[in-house]
């Protein structure tokens, strides 16, 4: 206990600083917050989080009578039902997803053969995958703490937790788990614990394909501090072994299962409906009357994909130093890009993205606003318009008819505010036309 003022009989300020336990977290000690402050904020943002998911599953139902959408899992159940039957995934039956996803499938599966009752299937996964995101809020809190300060990692983590329309697909989709994997790798390289996080990168990439994005972000970040053939060698030692265990057997035995690990394994669709190509191509074909296909404007996104990739790279190459912020604006970004520019869209994939955004905009009120007008749009997007306004490959309205300019407004409206919001969030404090001049080759650079 602190030393007492001898008049009031209360702690003096300097017994209040002496009883302040610092808080360390990954071998980093940090003087604000204490320890105490802390476990505070984690209480209330977890608190935050899980009224923020029971208001959803509320308002989803009650207020909007629309539907919590149980598809995927019961996609899940079926297929954990397999397993059961002795089955073998990718090889007795086909599977759509990467080989960790059974590890939440085989735990959730357990109360379900225990009560013979598929609904506790249904609440055990929503339960893991709850879990799962309480972890990357936790991961949010830590990282904003680390590239920031107390005020920024207690913003962050209360903006993600009141991500609403996050929160909706946390409750009904699987991407809970790999985002999980995504920011803890992330949390890990900014503590610098290279290792873990290359590893949890690497899990990620066999829980859901996408985390794979982070791997060059991460080694050109470490490569700062030592060189590129050294992290690409540290990767290889982490990601091989974890080939060779997860993967391999089943290539042996099966080749096609590489399929699943295609990021394009949605090429065999149409273009859907609800993505900025299809929106370019509303306008350009039905609008403009051009007579375009919507496979080349499709190819025209990817290659704009690689391109916006591929400049982010270049700018993590050049970006002089570690800089925390500048890494997770460039990860966000590309992670974006993916979103953005593919011709096949499941509205989930804001999860992916969410974390980082909250981290990015935590410090800036019309960007907070712009935050949350996104997880609006997104939410009204689906579940509320899904099947009154359209389905994966078409709008349900007769081109022409009020209902049809409705819905392509929307989305015209939805793909903005997000293009607007990631700008913001990407654009240096010099101003993107000064930045790129100074990452320019020197052959490239204008006066």
């Amino acid at each position: 206990m602190g030393k007492k003022n001898t008049k009031t009989g209360k702690p003096t300020e300097r017994g209040r600083e002496k009883s302040r336990e610092p808080f360390t977290f990954l071998g980093k000690t940090f003087d604000t917050p204490d320890k105490k402050t802390v476990k505070s904020h984690l209480l209330y943002l977890v608190l935050a989080s899980l009224v923020t998911k029971l208001l959803v599953l509320y308002g989803t139902t009650a207020v909007f009578h629309s539907f919590i959408d149980l598809f995927d899992i019961g996609y899940f159940f079926q297929n954990a039902l397999l397993l059961v039957q002795g089955k073998i995934p990718y090889l007795g039956f086909s599977f759509d997803y990467p080989v960790l996803i059974f590890l939440p499938i085989a735990i959730a599966l357990v109360p379900a053969l225990a009560t013979q009752n598929a609904m506790a299937f249904v609440y055990s996964f929503q339960f893991l995958m709850i879990l799962c995101d309480i972890g990357t809020l936790l991961c949010v809190y830590f990282i904003g703490l680390k590239i920031r300060n107390e005020k920024t990692a207690w913003n962050a983590g209360l903006i993600y937790a009141t991500a609403f329309s996050a929160s909706y697909f946390v409750l009904t989709k699987y991407d809970a788990f790999p985002t999980l994997l995504l920011m803890g790798a992330v949390l890990f390289t900014v503590y610098e614990r290279k290792f873990r996080g290359y590893l949890s990168a690497t899990l990620g990439f066999f829980a859901k394909i996408y985390p794979v994005i982070a791997f060059p972000f991460m080694i050109l970040y470490n490569a700062k501090t030592t060189s590129l053939r050294q992290e690409i060698i540290s990767t290889l030692k982490i990601f091989l072994p974890c080939f060779v265990v997860l993967l391999l057997p089943f290539l042996i035995l099966r080749p096609d299962v590489i399929n699943t690990y295609l990021f394009a394994t949605g090429t065999g669709v149409g273009v859907y409906v609800n993505t900025a190509t299809f929106t370019l191509y509303t306008y350009l074909h039905e609008v403009a009357h051009l007579g375009i296909t919507s496979a080349t404007v499709s190819l025209f996104m990817y290659l704009l994909m690689g391109l916006v990739v591929i400049s982010l790279l270049w700018v993590a190459f050049k970006s002089p130093g570690k800089r925390p912020v500048t890494f997770l604006k460039l990860l966000a970004c590309a992670l974006f890009a993916l979103v953005l520019f593919t011709k096949f869209h499941s509205p989930q994939y804001i999860v992916w993205y969410t974390p980082f955004l909250a981290l990015l905009v935590a410090d800036d009120l019309i960007k907070i606003g712009l935050f949350y007008l996104t997880q609006a749009l997104a939410y009204i997007e689906f579940p509320l318009m899904f099947g009154p306004y359209y389905v994966n490959l078409q709008y349900t309205s007769p081109v022409g008819s009020g209902g049809w300019y409705l819905t392509l407004f929307f989305f015209t409206l939805e793909n903005l505010a997000l293009i607007i919001l990631f700008t913001l969030v990407l654009r240096p404090e010099g101003g993107i036309r000064a930045t790129l001049k100074s990452y320019a080759p020197e052959c490239l650079r204008w006066a």
